[in-house]
């Protein structure tokens, strides 16, 4: 390998090149939901031990915030722990990588053990994973299934106890300046919001899911109708030690005008699961990609708010910075 600028022999990992110091991986930032340093959101107690329980009250901290809001300029996020649940069991992520904007949500599947250490495990791997693959000039789709990957294994290192251990669902979106990819393993969502031309990206891995889109339009994932079985819309496919197939399932797709990518877990689209619908309230909010994604955030707590929420915001044509500004 050599220096794009300079010419010079490099070796495979370098960030610059020593000889004319040139940018060899793009400028990146990215920001996580994971849980801040601090007292125990309980008892107020600073007494925290390593494992995250506190020594005075008992509690264990979750393992991401119970309210968060990311913000990177060009795109943007919300969580929040929801009216009903402990604690928040979502974890999300937003990077810019160059002229590229990536988004990432987990849920944790709450039926297993320390499902928010799962999903908050899961962003903290794939997200430097993602990054590493694109920087390095490698597709969208190559490093979708990189973060994927790496998500996994960190979720499967989890492992105890053997007979519920701790799971969540993946889902990544990368937008390009012509093209956005969709990977995913569960049921959180990637949609496209272009007005009329709205679609969901995604199918959700669940039996009803499944058996919806084979009856729908090819290209275009069908949600399960709302009065499904129940029992049909439990998860096929997952991360965790013991989940089986999780590599991703990849969708490419090139709009052909300007949009919003909006990624999300169900704590949103079990009350707007409809492309159509989510994009009229996403274009009535109207706001920066951060005010928007924390406005349907408190759509949704207002509904109800019965599950953790996550939301990030991604427009179509992302921003780039101009030429020699700070990222």
């Amino acid at each position: 390998m050599s220096c794009p600028a300079c010419g010079v022999s490099i070796v495979d990992g370098d960030r610059f090149c020593e000889s004319c110091g040139h940018r060899l991986i793009p400028a990146l930032q990215w920001l996580s939901s994971k849980a801040l340093p601090g007292p125990c959101p309980h008892c107020g107690s600073s007494d925290v031990g390593a494992q995250g329980y506190c020594e005075n009250c008992g509690q264990r901290r979750g393992a991401g915030q119970d309210h968060a809001e990311l913000d990177l300029g060009g795109l943007g996020g919300a969580t929040d722990r929801g009216h009903h649940k402990a604690r928040n069991e979502d974890a999300m992520a937003i990077a810019t990588l160059g002229a590229a904007s990536i988004a990432v949500v987990c849920d944790g599947v709450s039926s297993s053990t320390r499902p928010d250490t799962a999903a908050t495990a899961a962003i903290d791997a794939c997200m430097p994973a993602l990054l590493e693959v694109l920087g390095r000039g490698g597709s969208p789709r190559t490093a979708t299934e990189a973060g994927t990957r790496a998500a996994a294994k960190a979720v499967v290192a989890l492992g105890t106890p053997a007979d519920n251990p701790p799971s969540c669902t993946y889902v990544s979106a990368i937008v390009t300046g012509t093209e956005v990819t969709v990977g995913w393993v569960g049921d959180s969502r990637a949609y496209w919001l272009d007005g009329a031309e709205s679609s969901c990206l995604t199918t959700d891995d669940s039996l009803a899911a499944q058996l919806a889109a084979r009856g729908g339009e090819a290209g275009q994932p069908t949600a399960p109708a709302a009065d499904a079985d129940p029992r049909s819309l439990a998860l096929i496919r997952w991360l965790g030690a013991d989940a089986g197939d999780t590599e991703p399932t990849v969708v490419v797709f090139a709009p052909t005008g300007p949009g919003t990518v909006l990624v999300c877990s169900d704590g949103l689209h079990r009350y707007l699961p409809e492309p159509d619908k989510l994009a009229e309230a996403t274009a009535a909010i109207g706001e920066p990609p951060t005010a928007t994604a924390a406005a349907l955030t408190q759509f949704a707590l207002d509904s109800g708010g019965v599950d953790n929420i996550a939301i990030a915001v991604l427009p179509f044509p992302p921003y780039e910075p101009p030429e020699g500004s700070a990222q």
